[in-house]
């Protein structure tokens, strides 16, 4: 009888590490998965602004224009600015536009290469894409 006592205390410790350990990591998957989601979402987020960026650039350089010199012109004015957003779902947001002419020799149209980077988020949550379009205007 007496090499039997206090054998339920080990067991009973062992089962309670054993559980505490199993719910720390549970807790430590849990947050990663919401750190994946968080980030995934400011990711789509900067996709979009890049490409809303794209399309106002390509409209600005294109719409009311008379002529390729126009739309150089356009271009210029184009390059190199700062784009922020506060519309619901992009609040937070902003790109950087760049336009460049691409020439085509004996070509008369205009060809424009836009590219557009946006970031979206902040501190150790920040999303960046990059959307590249052309345009050809004759």
């Amino acid at each position: 009888m007496k090499n039997q006592h206090g054998f339920l205390m080990p067991l009973a410790l062992f089962i309670l590490v054993g559980l505490g350990a199993l719910a720390i990591a549970i807790n430590r998957l849990g947050s990663g998965q919401f750190s994946s989601a968080v980030q995934e979402g400011s990711s789509v987020q900067a996709f979009y602004a890049a490409e809303s960026a794209a399309q106002l650039a390509m409209h600005q350089v294109l719409f009311n224009t008379a002529d390729k010199a126009g739309a150089d012109l356009k271009c210029a004015a184009v390059n190199g600015r700062v784009q922020a957003f506060s519309t619901a779902g992009l609040n937070g947001c902003s790109a950087r536009i760049s336009c460049a002419v691409v020439a085509n020799t004996g070509d008369p149209a205009g060809i424009y290469r836009m590219e557009t980077t946006a970031t979206c988020g902040s501190g150790t949550m920040v999303a960046e894409r990059s959307v590249v379009t052309a345009v050809r205007y004759e």
